[in-house]
C-alpha cells in the first residue's frame, strides 16, 4: 500500500510540474508575440510602400493611380526611416523624387496658375528632407513662390487657389505645412507667420477645430521653425490636449473615426512628441499599459500595411513617420546662423555689448540694435531717414530726439582701420557676418576700441580706464545669448504589452485551479489511507 500511495504522489507531482512548464512557456510565448520589433515592423511597412509604388515613380492614391499626396507623404516616411531614396525605385527605375518633379506644378496649383500654400509646404517638406532643390524642382521655385504667397497684414500664408476640395485660403492646416516646408527648406520664416499660428490655436491646445492630425502638424512645425522651444505655451497646451485626448489603448483618433485607434493620427502625434522633446515610452504616455508606439504598431496587417479597416500606402506612411521616432526638423536643412557685433557706450566706463545672431544674409544696422534687447526710441524723418534718440535711459525722448545736443548718439561701424563714422543711417546701413557696429553717446565721440573677436568669440577686453564693464542703464532684462537647441531623447525599446500581460495572467490562474484540484486529491488519497 505504500508502494501504491507513494507512485500515486510521485505521479500527480509530475503532472502538476509538467502542466505548469507547458502553462509558463505558453505565457512566454504570448508576451513575446505582443511586443513586436518597431525596427521591424517598419522595415515590413516599407517593403509594402515600395508594392505601391508604379512604374513612374509615384505611390498609389486612393484613386487607383500614382498620387503626388501620397507619394510626398511616402517620401518624407523614407527619409524619416533612414532609407535611402534613391534604394526606393520602381522597375523602371523611377524615384518618388522623379515622379514628384513631373506633377510638382499641376499639385501646387490650380488651373489658373495660382499657389495653393499648403500643397507647396507639403511638396517643399519632402523635397527638402530628400535633399531636392527647393528653389528649382520642377520647373518652379518651390521655396520662392511660397514665400511670395505671405500675407504680411494677417501673417499667413494665403492665394485664391481653389479647385475641387483645396482652397489657399489661411487656415491652420496650410499654415502649417508653409511653415514646416520653409523651415526644413533653411528658410528664414518672419515672426508674423509663426504669431498666425499661436493666436489661432484653440483654448484647449488643438489647431484646426480640435483637429488631432493638425496639432500635430502644427506643433511639428513651430519646433522646426526654431523660433519656438517645447516650454512654450503653445507647445504646452498642445501637448495637455494630447494627455487629454489620448485613449485607453494608447493612441488618438479623430472624432469621426469608428476605429479603435487611427494610424494617421497616432503617427503624426508621435512626431509631434519626439518634435518636442517627450518620451512616447514614458509611464506619463502610457495607457493601461501600453504606450502610443505599441498601439500604432498593433495596426500592422500581415501584408506590412498599418492602418484600421482602411489601412493603405497613406496610413502607412504617417505611421512610419511617427515610428521612426526621429524629429523633422533634425533631418531638416539648418539655417546658416551669422553673427554680428554690437557695442553701445554711453560714457564714461559705460559698455554694452552683444553678439547678435541672424540667419538672413544681412540685416539693417538699426535691426542690429533691435535684436539686442536693448530699450530704444528712434524718431523717423521721412526725408532724412530713422535717428535712434534714446538707448536705455540715456539720450532723449523720441518727440524731441536731438534736445540734449551737442550730445545724441552717433553710429560707427568697424572698418579695416578702425572705427568709422557712418555715413548712412542705420536704418539703410547693412550689417553681415563679422561685423561690428557701435553707438556712442556725447558729442560725435568715437566709441573705445573692440573687434568682433572681443565680442563675439570671448577674446579678454578691458576699457582703456581700467574699469569693469557695465550694462547700458535700462529697466529692460538683459538680452540672451546665442541659440539653445532642444534636445530628442531616444526612446527606450517599448515593454510588453497589457494584453500579454493579462493573457499571461489568465494561464497562471488555470495553473493554479489545477493546483488547487490536485491538492484535494491528494487530501482526499491521503484521508482514504488513514482509515
Amino acid at each position: 500500500m505504500n508502494r501504491k500511495f507513494a507512485l500515486i504522489l510521485t505521479l500527480i507531482a509530475g503532472l502538476v510540474l509538467a502542466i505548469g512548464l507547458s502553462l509558463f512557456l505558453q505565457s512566454t510565448a504570448a508576451v513575446a508575440q505582443t511586443t513586436p520589433d518597431p525596427t521591424q515592423v517598419i522595415k515590413n511597412a516599407l517593403t509594402y510602400l515600395q508594392t505601391q509604388q508604379q512604374t513612374d515613380g509615384g505611390i498609389l492614391g486612393f484613386s487607383g493611380v500614382s498620387d503626388p499626396d501620397t507619394t510626398a507623404r511616402g517620401l518624407i516616411a523614407v527619409v524619416a526611416s533612414g532609407e535611402a531614396v534613391s534604394e526606393v525605385v520602381s522597375i523602371q527605375g523611377n524615384s518618388m523624387l522623379d515622379y514628384l518633379s513631373t506633377q510638382a506644378i499641376t499639385f501646387t496649383h490650380d488651373t489658373t496658375g495660382t499657389l495653393f500654400p499648403g500643397r507647396a509646404g507639403l511638396l517643399l517638406s519632402a523635397v527638402s528632407l530628400a535633399e531636392g532643390n527647393p528653389m528649382d524642382f520642377g520647373g518652379m521655385d518651390l521655396a520662392g513662390e511660397l514665400e511670395a504667397s505671405f500675407n504680411a497684414e494677417i501673417g499667413a500664408y494665403r492665394t485664391t487657389a481653389k479647385q475641387d476640395f483645396s482652397s489657399g485660403e489661411a487656415s491652420d492646416l496650410n499654415q502649417a505645412w508653409a511653415v514646416l516646408g520653409l523651415s526644413l527648406a533653411g528658410s528664414e520664416l518672419p515672426d508674423a507667420a509663426i504669431q498666425y499660428l499661436i493666436q489661432s490655436q484653440a483654448s484647449d491646445g488643438s489647431w484646426g477645430s480640435g483637429d488631432p492630425d493638425t496639432t500635430a502638424l502644427a506643433v511639428t512645425a513651430l519646433i522646426a521653425s526654431r523660433n519656438m522651444e517645447a516650454q512654450n505655451a503653445a507647445i504646452q497646451g498642445a501637448l495637455k490636449y494630447f494627455h487629454d485626448t489620448q485613449l485607453t489603448n494608447g493612441g488618438w483618433k479623430p472624432s469621426w473615426d469608428t476605429d479603435p485607434l487611427n494610424a494617421d493620427s497616432t503617427g503624426w502625434i508621435l512626431e509631434a512628441l519626439v518634435s518636442a522633446g517627450e518620451d512616447p515610452t514614458s509611464q506619463s504616455w502610457t495607457k493601461e499599459g501600453i504606450n502610443p508606439i505599441q498601439a500604432l504598431m498593433s495596426l500592422q496587417k500581415a501584408d506590412g500595411s498599418i492602418g484600421g479597416t482602411y489601412a493603405n500606402a497613406y496610413s502607412s506612411a504617417e505611421a512610419i513617420i511617427g515610428l521612426s521616432m526621429k524629429s523633422l526638423s533634425s533631418l531638416g536643412k539648418a539655417p546658416a546662423i551669422h553673427r554680428a557685433g554690437l557695442a553701445v557706450f554711453s560714457g564714461g566706463d559705460s559698455l554694452f555689448t552683444d553678439c547678435v545672431t541672424f540667419t538672413e544674409s544681412s540685416i539693417s544696422g538699426l535691426e542690429l540694435l533691435q535684436r539686442s534687447g536693448l530699450a530704444l526710441e528712434a524718431a523717423t524723418n521721412p526725408n532724412q531717414g530713422t535717428a535712434v534718440c534714446k538707448i536705455g535711459n540715456v539720450g532723449s525722448p523720441s518727440d524731441n530726439c536731438f534736445g540734449s545736443m551737442p550730445d545724441y548718439w552717433s553710429y560707427w561701424q568697424l572698418g579695416a582701420d578702425g572705427w568709422e563714422y557712418a555715413v548712412k543711417g542705420a536704418d539703410q546701413s547693412k550689417v553681415a557676418d563679422g561685423e561690428v557696429n557701435a553707438w556712442s553717446w556725447g558729442a560725435g565721440n568715437p566709441p573705445p576700441p573692440i573687434t568682433f573677436q572681443n565680442i563675439c568669440e570671448g577674446v579678454a577686453y578691458v576699457l582703456p580706464t581700467a574699469t569693469q564693464e557695465s550694462p547700458v542703464p535700462t529697466d529692460t532684462p538683459q538680452p540672451t545669448q546665442g541659440i539653445t537647441e532642444v534636445s530628442t531623447p531616444i526612446p527606450s525599446q517599448a515593454a510588453a504589452t497589457t494584453t500579454g500581460s493579462k493573457a499571461g495572467a489568465g494561464l497562471y490562474i488555470v495553473y493554479a485551479s489545477i493546483i488547487v484540484v490536485l491538492g484535494a486529491l491528494i487530501f482526499y488519497v491521503v484521508r482514504s489511507r488513514s482509515k
